[in-house]
């Protein structure tokens, strides 16, 4: 089950929350020229999908909805992030069109793919744009969007619709959390659709995710397992459930340990 469509006026508010914190509901009536019992309504379907919380004159993300910040996520599990980089670069053909999403593992591939020949990368992953900004012979493409200070990326309408306009031979899409139950979770609806059009409009689709993914507490639904063809990870999960629900979805897992590294 895909993370459920929103209004383009909801998906906003999702970003403005994701960007900048808590909103207040009369802020938001100014802003888009609308009454406060329209604004309500807007925030009543987001609370009643899980994707906000409301307080008193305004709304917020939920309860530990929140990632820790992409620098310090780059930190952990790096030696595992460095292999499965390295697997998926291995996978790219120079001349193709890839999409690289939000992540820290995202960050890793990036920097495996300096080197390579005739790439046209698209991306909202502003450490990404960093990397291969000055890569010899990369062509980049960077969307627009809200800027998010905490993952150092942007997301958003705008951001969604500039991956709409082309067709990639490759992506990569990290998670925040993988789910026997439920497949890939996020913590914030503006990486959920951003993940969401990098899906739609792409090929070959890797999804990049170390072992301590499974079972974190995040609780934006973004896609299950069949709308990718690989899982590159470090580990299969011990859960029995887990390995199940990857079988019957099809996708192929990678495994880069440290004996093939």
């Amino acid at each position: 089950m895909a993370v459920p469509q929103l209004s383009v006026r909801q998906r906003h508010i999702m970003a403005l929350i994701e960007a900048d914190g808590a909103q207040q509901i009369e802020d938001l009536a100014q802003r888009f020229g609308l009454t406060t019992q329209t604004i309500r309504r807007d925030i009543n379907v987001l609370c009643d999908l899980g994707q906000a919380r409301r307080f008193h004159g305004g709304v917020d993300l939920p309860v530990m909805s929140r990632n820790i910040s992409v620098n310090a996520r780059s930190q952990l599990n790096s030696s595992a992030k460095r292999r499965i980089a390295l697997y998926i670069a291995s996978q790219i053909t120079d001349g193709s069109t890839v999409f690289l999403g939000i992540g820290s593992t995202v960050q890793f591939v990036a920097a495996a793919l300096r080197e390579r020949s005739g790439l046209t990368v698209v991306t909202n992953n502003i450490d990404v744009a960093r990397t291969l900004g000055e890569a010899p012979d990369v062509e980049l493409h960077l969307t627009g969007g809200i800027w998010r200070a905490n993952d150092q990326d942007v997301v958003g309408p705008d951001a969604v619709k500039f991956f709409g306009k082309f067709y990639a031979s490759f992506a990569v899409i990290g998670a925040g959390s993988l789910s026997a139950e439920h497949g890939v979770l996020d913590f914030s609806y503006g990486e959920a659709q951003i993940a969401n059009a990098i899906i739609e409009n792409s090929r070959v689709r890797f999804l990049a995710a170390d072992f301590s993914k499974w079972g974190r507490d995040a609780s934006i639904r973004v896609a299950p397992f069949d709308q990718f063809t690989h899982l590159v990870t470090d580990r299969k999960p011990d859960d029995a459930a887990a390995q199940t629900a990857l079988q019957q979805s099809g996708v192929k897992v990678v495994v880069c340990d440290e004996a093939v590294a």
